[in-house]
């Protein structure tokens, strides 16, 4: 539950940037692109996990962000998916389980996926894997996310 909110929450940071500014920042979808391994991976729905971050891509690629923002997002996102899962991968083939830090949260998974939020997460994502729901189903309002109401009205 708590990583679902972290993911949520994540997306919708106030940035202090101006809008033009805003619109080159990625940090919170790598924020929740990296935490998406902690919530789905590490409790064994690495289906949904790599589901989750497919559509935060493309909600990146849809965003009003700069050419540049969406090639660097792309381009990390692709590095940390290979990253994130070989070491998770690597630490289990070397000793059998996962790293103390990762064991603790596992403890935690079956809570998290009993959880109301972590349900409606799941849902979201089986209608955006059967192309009944766009990214923004998945990853709302994220675009927008901490603006304030003079930088919402900024049009790029």
């Amino acid at each position: 539950m708590r990583l679902v909110l972290f993911l949520l929450a994540a997306l919708s940071i106030p940035v202090t940037a101006s809008a033009a500014d805003r619109l080159t920042d990625t940090s919170r979808f790598q924020a929740a692109f990296q935490g998406s391994f902690y919530g789905f991976d590490v409790c064994g729905d690495s289906t949904n996990g790599k589901l989750y971050r497919k559509a935060l891509m493309d909600k990146v690629q849809h965003c009003p962000f700069t050419k540049d923002a969406k090639s660097d997002f792309t381009a990390w996102a692709a590095g940390a998916e290979a990253k994130g899962g070989n070491e998770i991968r690597r630490y289990i083939s070397e000793h059998d389980k996962l790293p103390p830090r990762l064991d603790r949260r596992k403890a935690n998974c079956i809570a998290q996926q009993q959880n109301d939020a972590y349900k409606q997460a799941l849902a979201a994502l089986a209608k955006y894997a059967g192309g009944e729901a766009k990214a923004d189903a998945v990853v709302p309002d994220a675009c927008e996310a901490g603006q304030s109401a003079a930088a919402a009205k900024v049009k790029p």
